[in-house]
């Protein structure tokens, strides 16, 4: 049995903090006033925002990774019951395999859309175009080293190459966005006038900017995409596309999305080449109980999806990693604890982390027991166990678990703290 945190009381509000009815406070969450001041530019975020998930295509790209044909339908699945907008099922024109997913896939009338990942070469569109796929992105880099020195194309031979594509998939009356990688490491003005040329010349139904490096502050992001909604028609959506080198990538999101962006690109768990995508149930987590924005996504799924690729991949994320870490709901140290415990009673449940749980299909918080416990940690568990205990007797029982827990290196077991306190216990 794992030690819960029991249940809040009404809240007790404080005349000079009222939080009922807040947008940053209700029974499942406490976060910060400064999120929605106009002076933190809540007053430009939009309501909603489209995740477009790019774990089989880019989180493939984990080294090492290899998706079969049946992980891609399941996993499919699994994304199209959390409810993200678009699944980036890979590229059509790699195996037979892969068009076979995606061709079971088709035949599911999944509510996600089914985007296939394409260069802007006629035989990766045919291959898409053939599988039946609901949009395809054409992709290229937006560098000029790049396009010089490994495509030998100069700009204006790039720009002809994409609106070629791009007005051949629409031909087909087929959905398409374009993809311009690498392009936070080229000159800005080279970037807009690539995206002005083609926005013009193709009228993609998107256009996806991308941090392919995670090279960018979220300050460089927002200005980008300030410039491109003044050179991109209003009537072209805005994607962004990050990696997140520096762990930059959440932060970059959100500036993206102050900036235009309408759309974001990510992987559940983070998976992606190096250090990975900006993860799925960050953005989907963040954007709901941070900033109130709806992306479709229901967050109290998120916990199973993220194990199903955890189980599938064999990858799992750091014990602390946000939304989904093993033990980034566990409470050890009694500082904590006794303020969790009073602040419930007060009637704040998500008192000592930013969110309860359960918001995200995890279990807690939970209480645990080892060489940081304190006397209301030990008090908080006899208090659910029923037993009554003397000052002495507390001290006893919370100085052996300290011994145990510096010796294990690691919280204790219930059993083990079961056996301490009846060792002590049947002193009496």
């Amino acid at each position: 049995m794992e030690v819960s945190v029991t249940m809040a009381n009404s809240l007790k509000e404080l005349a000079e903090m009222p939080m009922k009815g807040s947008p940053y406070f209700d029974e499942n969450r406490w976060v910060s006033p400064l999120n929605f001041l106009n002076g933190a530019m809540f007053e430009r975020l939009p309501k909603k925002v489209a995740i477009h998930d790019v774990t089989l295509r880019d989180g493939e790209q984990t080294c090492g990774l290899v998706w079969r044909e049946d992980d891609r339908v399941r996993i499919s699945e699994a994304l199209n019951e959390l409810g993200v907008g678009r699944i980036e099922v890979g590229m059509p024109i790699i195996s037979e395999e892969n068009r076979n997913a995606i061709r079971r896939l088709k035949k599911m009338k999944l509510n996600s859309e089914l985007v296939a990942f394409c260069r802007a070469i006629p035989k990766d569109l045919d291959a898409a175009l053939e599988v039946g796929v609901d949009r395809i992105i054409v992709e290229h880099a937006i560098n000029p080293y790049l396009n010089a020195y490994v495509y030998s194309k100069t700009m204006e031979e790039v720009v002809a190459s994409v609106t070629n594509c791009i007005n051949y998939v629409k031909k087909n009356g087929v959905k398409v966005s374009f993809m311009g990688w690498d392009a936070t490491r080229a000159p800005i003005d080279y970037v807009l006038e690539a995206f002005k040329q083609i926005a013009h010349g193709a009228e993609p139904e998107t256009m996806a900017f991308v941090d392919s490096f995670g090279v960018s502050t979220p300050y460089a992001i927002q200005f980008a995409f300030e410039e491109l909604r003044k050179v991109v028609p209003e009537k072209i959506g805005l994607e962004f596309h990050v990696h997140n080198e520096f762990g930059m990538a959440m932060g970059s999101v959100i500036a993206a999305i102050v900036g235009g962006a309408r759309t974001i690109h990510s992987s559940i768990n983070g998976l992606g080449e190096r250090t990975g995508n900006v993860a799925t149930e960050q953005v989907a987590a963040a954007l709901k109980i941070l900033l109130n924005i709806d992306t479709g996504v229901d967050i109290s799924k998120i916990g199973e999806v993220s194990r199903l690729v955890q189980d599938i991949a064999n990858i799992s994320p750091a014990y602390n990693s946000p939304v989904v870490g093993e033990k980034l709901f566990w409470v050890e140290s009694g500082v904590v604890v006794d303020a969790l415990d009073k602040l419930n009673s007060a009637g704040i449940q998500a008192a000592m982390t930013p969110y309860m749980p359960q918001l995200v299909g995890r279990p807690g918080p939970l209480i645990k027991y080892g060489a940081f416990s304190g006397n209301a940690s030990i008090k908080y568990y006899l208090r659910l166990k029923g037993i009554e205990a003397t000052e002495e007797q507390l001290e006893e029982i919370l100085e052996r678990v300290h011994v145990e827990g510096r010796i294990r290196k690691t919280v204790l077991e219930e059993s083990l703290l079961d056996k301490i306190i009846e060792s002590v216990m049947g002193k009496a």
